[in-house]
């Protein structure tokens, strides 16, 4: 099977996964060989609404000097990305939630998805095909959902840029879109309905907080979130290439979180001491 030109973006999926949809649109299950594995639960299901503060456990060193004992007694929801999860229980943490975006992990690390089981997950469809595809079990005993980015949907044609702020026009601006944008991949951006899709900037970090804010989450704090590119708190990381994406991408992709957010009353704090992030970006916005 070959995907037409306006689907390049689906070039390199492992076919024997197909998806579905629900009424809205939204993934609604993955299907292997023709064999359904798991129903999608969609993402503002996939835990009651976000009521506590939270703490993102995100994988940079600065992690390993986070005061800990302070999280146990604070009564914190506690939310993780990638491999995080091990990290996590070895400090006698089970998180509440991980997320996971990125399908060349699953292939390498997707023991972490199957080791945290029973955890609910949030998962990029290529990133869930491919955990299953090498760690069979990782999807299973646990609540999924299935989540897409922007313009790289299943199935859907790729839209040009200027359709894709067209048609985010005509539909209430669900998507915060910086003007004048130079990424050809599309990665800068803000959803503020994840159930169109989400915006990967450089940093699984990133899709965390627009799922925590899907959530209701309204005080985030930020652990491990150094950007610095080199090293991770678990091992077999893959080499990373925020350094080279800072400028062009992380950076203009949280300056549109901050807009999307301003006037909401959501406190984010990210409490990295190495992150090259201004800390204007974090300031609370007010209602």
């Amino acid at each position: 099977m070959i995907w037409p030109r306006s689907q390049k973006h689906l070039r390199h999926f492992d076919h024997e996964y197909s998806f579905t949809r629900d009424k809205i649109g939204s993934l609604s299950a993955v299907f292997f060989k023709q064999t359904q594995l798991i129903r999608s639960i969609p993402v503002h299901e996939i835990l009651p609404q976000i009521t506590r503060p939270v703490t993102l456990v995100t994988t940079g060193p600065s992690a390993l000097d986070y005061d800990w004992e302070s999280l146990r007694r604070s009564g914190r929801m506690i939310v993780t990305v990638t491999g995080g999860t091990k990290f996590l229980q070895d400090r006698g943490f089970n998180p509440e939630l991980l997320v996971v975006t990125d399908p060349d992990f699953c292939k390498l690390n997707g023991f972490h998805i199957r080791d945290a089981a029973g955890i609910p997950l949030v998962i990029e469809y290529r990133s869930a095909a491919a955990a299953h595809r090498y760690f069979p079990t990782s999807l299973d005993h646990r609540r999924v959902s299935l989540i897409e980015r922007v313009n790289k949907w299943y199935g859907i044609p790729e839209l040009s840029h200027e359709s894709l702020c067209s048609m985010n026009r005509e539909s209430g601006s669900p998507f915060v879109i910086p003007d004048n944008t130079t990424d050809r991949l599309g990665r800068l951006g803000w959803s503020n309905r994840l159930a169109l899709g989400f915006y990967p900037s450089s940093t699984v970090a990133f899709v965390a907080l627009q799922v925590l804010v899907e959530l209701g989450a309204k005080d985030i704090e930020i652990v491990g979130m150094d950007l610095g590119g080199t090293h991770s708190v678990y091992a077999n990381a893959l080499p990373s290439k925020l350094q080279q994406t800072y400028s062009t991408i992380i950076l203009p992709s949280f300056f549109s979180m901050k807009s999307a957010l301003a006037g909401r009353g959501i406190r984010i704090k990210n409490l990295s001491p190495v992150s090259p992030l201004p800390t204007e970006i974090f300031c609370l916005n007010p209602n």
